[in-house]
C-alpha cells in the first residue's frame, strides 16, 4: 500500500521532494498556500506531513518591525499550518518540519538558536496534540538533503535512535498528555 502525504512551504523543494516521494512509491500532494491546508478528515488520513519553510520579505521600517514581521509570517505562521493538518494526519503518521535559512536581508537582525527553539516548541506541542494517536514529530535542519527528508517522512530515523513504532510510543503519550495539559493552563499567564 503507498503512503500518502502532503507538502507544504517552498514551490520549488516541494517539487523535487515529491519526485523523490513518487520513487518511493509515496503519494503527496503539494500546498504551497498555507490557507489551502487541509483541515477537515478525509479517508483514512494522511501518513506523513512534509513542512518546508517558505522565503519571507519582511515589512517595516525599523529593525523591530521587520523582525516581528519575519516571525509572523514565517516561523510563527508555521503553527498555523500545523494546526490545520492535525485532523487529517492518520494515527502512527510522521511530521517533517524543515528548519529555515537565515533572512535574505543582511540588515534584519537574525537568532538562529531562538528560531529552532521556536520550531522544536512546535514539535513538542504537536506531540503533545498527538499523542495518543502516535504520530512521530522530526525537525530537521534545511541543510539535509532531500533523500534525507523523504527518508525521515516515509518513517525513516537518522540512526541515532532506534525507530519506534507507534506502540512502541505509547508509553510517552501520558507524558506529551500531561504537558498538553500543562500549556493549556497557562492560557492566563502574564509572560
Amino acid at each position: 500500500m503507498s503512503s500518502i502525504g502532503l507538502l507544504s512551504g517552498s514551490a520549488d523543494r516541494a517539487q523535487r521532494l515529491s519526485e523523490l516521494l513518487k520513487d518511493a512509491g509515496a503519494d503527496a500532494v503539494i500546498i504551497t498556500d498555507p490557507s489551502a491546508l487541509p483541515g477537515e478528515p478525509g479517508g483514512d488520513g494522511l501518513d506523513f506531513y512534509i513542512q518546508l519553510p517558505v522565503t519571507i520579505h519582511p515589512d517595516g521600517h525599523t529593525a523591530v518591525a521587520r523582525v516581528g514581521s519575519f516571525l509572523s509570517a514565517g516561523l510563527l505562521a508555521r503553527f498555523s499550518a500545523v494546526d490545520r493538518v492535525l485532523p487529517v494526519l492518520a494515527p502512527g503518521a510522521t511530521v517533517v518540519l524543515v528548519s529555515g535559512n537565515t533572512p535574505d536581508e543582511v540588515s534584519l537582525p537574525d537568532d538562529q538558536r531562538s528560531r529552532l527553539a521556536l520550531l522544536h516548541l512546535l514539535a513538542h506541542a504537536t506531540r503533545a496534540e498527538l499523542a495518543t494517536r502516535h504520530v512521530e514529530v522530526k525537525v530537521v535542519s534545511s541543510q539535509r538533503s532531500d533523500q534525507e527528508i523523504v527518508h525521515y517522512a516515509l518513517g525513516g530515523d537518522d540512526g541515532t535512535h532506534p525507530h519506534r513504532n507507534p506502540r512502541e510510543r505509547a508509553g510517552g503519550a501520558t507524558a506529551y498528555q500531561d504537558w498538553r495539559t500543562e500549556v493549556m493552563g497557562l492560557v492566563g499567564i502574564d509572560i
